[in-house]
């Protein structure tokens, strides 16, 4: 086996000589990277003349967010948003809690957002935030925080201060040195020593766990100590269910890409880091070029993002001084104010049918049903499958096996009970543990863990303390989310390990609380009572994204290409396999430029139903490099 250095590389590459498109605003700069030479994608003028009707599935960050950019991109456009409970938001929930001398705020879904200035996740989000006058409430979390700079896994009994950036290469040194001794790393310097020597996988492979894929590449130790606890964190999930081709895809890209010197993956990302070369892939380079392209957006950029560009800069993280639930509720309070929307809560969908005759969309809800020309879906797997049954069936067909099979296989999802607690006592933490939380890997012995938590936040950590934040220009006081002096916790319970329970085997609010109080007196020694304890039970809040799930998309999406003929488009985390608040965002935008421009081969998964092409971008030249083998 012959490895391969930096020449290997980009030998036989295609080079692209494109300077980064960016955004100026005045001092400050958001960087975007070159377009592609040729889209393939045709730009209207004009509006869509057949966008006039747009039903919006769904009334969380996606739906609102989509119904958002339409209103403003085709803004004669008559939006109707269905949204099945009483209120809009989804799983973006803050609430204050009135405590004594103030009140504290507790988030029972996502509650940070991070900044990611150079992926459309986070440059789509950040847009928003200013076209919605947010910049002012906004927390942003320094860099130099604890939080930032302290991220602890609990293994096998204990916490363990995981190496990063730290406060400097002495600091680096001396975390590395004390990690010696760590049982969570035995075994892992060897996996990573021997990556680049694991044979490839087979070329006919197309896709495989996350956990089988890290354990074979890096080793059991790796897996199962440290990747494990990550996914707890971010997916609930068990990673030997989840795809790594869906969720680790520059690392699977990486491992086939040079099956003639096989380099294994660290020799590729290391230079690539000290290098400053990233890889790209084209979906995300499509979305920098629509970005620039954008005319409606580009006019809400100049001015009111300067200081907010500038602030996040700074920031690892940031919220807001109400919560996240400023983002959602903004939404929800302009579209309400819109003559031109209407908001449907309490009102689940039914079924969506197509006539393919008049190119009209039916949507049936409360007992009747209206005819739209485009629906945006957010709804999962398992309605869409109801939908696309319910259209076939219209039409005296019926749904195939593949079709089906595919949404079955892809509607998973698990339950988290998050557990908030508040506590009087300001240093409840020692100094020298203070950070953003701590996951807990799957190897941790269920004598420690027997609760089946996944992980602990410290959740005053990003809540606004006065030395935690970026301190913008001419701040003078910065008011957080918390009124009252105390401490905030948060423990995750369940996930995939509560996968094949019954819901009379979950645990109650009440004994969820009981659980979390004596997990945090075993694994932090707190033995003082909180003031507030309150529990909420997020049932199917997290989609899970099984092996094969790019496959399954690409299913789905030729059966409504061919069933709804692009008026029906889907986006969300059931369908962009990231979970995450950005995540939606960027899709909710993408999915309305697809309308703007009546893109209707797209159905928001037609990414998936072709091969992937990647690019190196050297952040130094502007290069943007195409590997034919890609």
């Amino acid at each position: 086996m012959r490895l391969g250095g930096r020449n290997a590389l980009l030998s036989h590459a295609v080079k692209y000589s494109l300077q980064p498109r960016a955004v100026h605003l005045q001092s400050r700069t958001l960087q975007t990277l070159p377009q592609l030479p040729d889209l393939g994608l045709k730009l209207r003028d004009s509006p869509n003349p057949n966008a006039k009707n747009v039903a919006i599935l769904g009334g969380g960050i996606t739906g609102l967010a989509a119904a958002w950019n339409l209103q403003q991109r085709i803004p004669d456009v008559k939006i109707t948003i269905y949204e099945k409970s009483p209120r809009l938001g989804g799983w973006v929930q803050s609430e204050k809690i009135p405590v004594e001398n103030g009140h504290v705020l507790f988030e029972w879904g996502p509650r940070t957002l991070r900044p990611s200035m150079d992926s459309p996740g986070g440059i789509a989000t950040v847009e928003l935030i200013a076209q919605l006058g947010l910049a002012d409430s906004l927390i942003a979390i320094s860099k130099k925080s604890p939080a930032a700079l302290n991220r602890y896994v609990y293994y096998p009994d204990h916490l363990v201060l995981l190496p990063g950036p730290g406060r400097g290469v002495l600091d680096l040194l001396l975390r590395l040195l004390k990690l010696r001794t760590e049982p969570i790393f035995d075994g892992v310097v060897q996996g990573l020593a021997v990556e680049p020597y694991v044979a490839l996988r087979d070329p006919t492979v197309q896709d495989e766990s996350v956990g089988d894929f890290l354990r074979r590449r890096f080793g059991k130790s790796l897996t199962d100590n440290l990747a494990s606890a990550f996914f707890h964190g971010i997916y609930a999930g068990d990673l030997y269910k989840l795809s790594a081709h869906a969720l680790l895809p520059s690392m699977w890209f990486l491992e086939g890409r040079d099956r003639e010197n096989e380099p294994g993956i660290l020799l590729q990302m290391i230079p690539f880091m000290f290098q400053r070369r990233s890889n790209v892939r084209g979906d995300s380079l499509r979305f920098h070029s629509l970005y620039a392209q954008d005319s409606i957006g580009r006019a809400n950029r100049q001015g009111n993002m300067r200081a907010l560009v500038s602030k996040l800069e700074q920031a690892s993280v940031y919220t807001f001084k109400d919560g996240l639930r400023e983002i959602t509720t903004s939404l929800g309070e302009r579209l309400s104010n819109n003559a031109n929307v209407s908001i449907r809560t309490s009102s689940p969908v039914a079924d969506v049918i197509f006539d393919k005759t008049e190119s009209q969309v039916s949507v049936h809800s409360d007992g009747k049903s209206d005819s739209f020309d485009y629906v945006v879906s957010t709804l999962g797997p398992g309605m869409t499958k109801q939908f696309l049954t319910s259209s076939a069936s219209r039409r005296k067909t019926t749904l195939t096996p593949d079709v089906s099979q595919a949404c079955d296989h892809t509607n998973a999802s698990v339950n988290v009970m998050v557990v908030n607690l508040y506590y009087r006592e300001p240093d409840l933490l020692p100094q020298s543990t203070r950070g953003f939380g701590y996951l807990i890997p799957r190897s941790v012995p269920t004598e420690q863990n027997p609760e089946r938590a996944l992980g602990v936040i410290f959740g005053s950590e990003t809540s606004g303390l006065p030395d935690t934040v970026v301190w913008g220009e001419g701040d003078l006081q910065l008011e957080g989310q918390d009124t009252a002096p105390g401490t905030k916790l948060t423990v995750m319970l369940g996930g995939h390990w509560w996968e094949g329970w019954a819901p009379s085997d979950l645990p109650s609010e009440e004994e969820a609380i009981e659980m979390s109080k004596n997990l945090l007196r075993r694994h932090l020694g707190i033995v003082q009572a909180p003031e507030v304890a309150k529990a909420h039970m997020n049932p199917n809040c997290i989609p899970q994204y099984p092996v094969g799930y790019r496959d399954d998309m690409a299913t789905i999406h030729h059966a409504l290409q061919s069933e709804y003929e692009g008026r029906f488009k889907v986006a969300g985390p059931w369908w962009q396999s990231g979970v995450g608040m950005s995540n939606s965002i960027q899709k909710a935008l993408e999915v309305s430029w697809a309308i703007q421009h009546q893109w209707d081969d797209q159905t928001g998964l037609e990414d998936y139903a072709e091969d992937e092409t990647w690019y190196i971008f050297d952040k130094r030249t502007g290069l943007l490099v195409n590997d034919p083998e890609s």
